[in-house]
């Protein structure tokens, strides 16, 4: 990861300012072209894959997360709002939120 798009590094920040609540939010800020060749797959499979975010296997999400240096639990968290969001549900909100 050292010739790693300097792109990757804006995501922690979007995230933390809440501009970054979905997967696909990511990709308003990086090309997916770039993290799919970051990660060897083809721009096809990852679109296929983008469209059914379910079908990423957590290693390619954990692998996602390592090149925006953000936790694991983002990740998922971030994958987790997507499908939510596509089955036309929101995501729950934590429980220090709730009270």
């Amino acid at each position: 990861m050292s010739n790693r798009d300097n792109r990757y590094t804006i995501i922690e920040p979007m995230i933390a300012a809440g501009r970054i609540v979905t997967f696909t939010d990511i990709f308003k800020f990086i090309p997916k072209t770039v993290v799919a060749n970051d990660m060897g797959k083809k721009v096809d499979r990852f679109n296929e894959l983008m469209a059914r975010v379910e079908k990423f296997t957590l290693e390619d999400l954990y692998i996602i997360a390592r090149f925006c240096s953000i936790e694991e639990a983002t990740i998922l968290e971030l994958a987790n709002n997507e499908y939510l969001k596509r089955k036309g549900r929101s995501p729950k909100k934590k429980k220090e939120e709730s009270e």
